[in-house]
């Protein structure tokens, strides 16, 4: 792996890195290029320096490629739950390849959230989509002036993630989406951003072992896991294993928000789907209608194991 590649993956404190990056700004305020030349600002996705005063944080070669990536929104495979229940419908700006692994990570383990309003765009449109396939269930009552909210609920991070990071990246995103959209939709639909979503505790959480003994899978505990522990783990496992594995092991916090409302699963990523398929499971049993899920990129099928 080459340095640049490490630098896109090495984790970087979040809080630390936006004050290193607050404080070029001020050098160059402050002394014309000497902020740049203190603190150059470079590419996230290929490392060439780009000026501040650039619109784009990324370089010239790589915005457009990024654009590009972002440009069709799908339908994606999700596998279907363990429960028996039908598979989530998702929606995905792009494919988790080419250019898109290295703009995830810049946001996720590198400090890059300059990279929200671009990332940000492509969630907003997965979830555009989505809302225009189902435009026929979200009309107001005739004698209600009120306009229908869609709540769109991102997933968990682990609190050893967001203090490792100083923020959580699925959130981020979808505050941003949530912006983004609120400028585009009629008038009659709103959308909002509500973190609601949480990892179980250790001693309430289902038994994925349950499922795992019946299949003959070989599993460790996820009551014996911390949250970043099993989110780990689960890395490892195929698309079958990360079901069991996430099977109980996520809880709405707050129900009464999420019952008898309209909301939207969220994430950066979609690989089996098992996160998502576990997200809408726990929403459902608070009462919420969820239309689906949606992504800002897919694993291929191809490339799940």
């Amino acid at each position: 792996m080459s340095s640049e590649q490490r630098g896109l993956n090495e984790p970087v404190n979040g809080s630390l890195s936006r004050s290193l990056t607050g404080l070029a700004g001020a050098l160059k305020s402050a002394g014309g290029s000497l902020g740049e030349v203190l603190m150059p600002r470079t590419c996230p996705c290929c490392a060439v320096p780009v000026a501040y005063g650039a619109g784009s944080p990324l370089c010239e070669a790589c915005l457009p490629q990024l654009r590009s990536a972002l440009a069709k929104v799908e339908r994606v495979y999700a596998l279907q739950p363990l429960d028996g229940a039908a598979a989530p419908e998702v929606r995905a700006a792009s494919r988790y390849e080419g250019i898109m692994p290295r703009a995830l990570l810049a946001l996720k383990n590198a400090g890059r959230t300059d990279l929200l309003p671009l990332l940000g765009e492509g969630l907003a449109r997965s979830v555009y989509e989505l809302l225009r396939v189902h435009r026929e269930g979200l009309q107001p009552e005739s004698a209600s002036s009120v306009p229908v909210e869609v709540l769109l609920v991102p997933a968990p991070s682990s609190a050893q993630s967001v203090r490792r990071r100083g923020y959580a990246p699925a959130n981020l995103l979808v505050q941003e989406a949530a912006r983004q959209l609120n400028k585009r939709l009629p008038a009659s639909v709103r959308v909002r951003a509500v973190d609601v979503i949480g990892y179980a505790p250790r001693g309430r959480r289902g038994s994925g072992a349950s499922f795992a003994s019946r299949v003959g899978a070989s599993l460790l505990d996820v009551s014996l896991l911390g949250a970043s522990e099993a989110k780990n783990e689960q890395k490892s496992l195929g698309a079958v294993g990360r079901a069991e594995r996430m099977h109980g092991a996520l809880r709405v916090m707050e129900p009464a928000l999420c019952a008898n409302r309209v909301s939207i699963v969220c994430d950066d990523v979609v690989t089996t789907g098992a996160t998502a398929s576990e997200m809408v499971r726990v929403l459902q049993e608070s009462g919420s209608r969820v239309l689906g899920v949606c992504a800002v990129a897919a694993v291929p099928k191809k490339a799940q194991t």
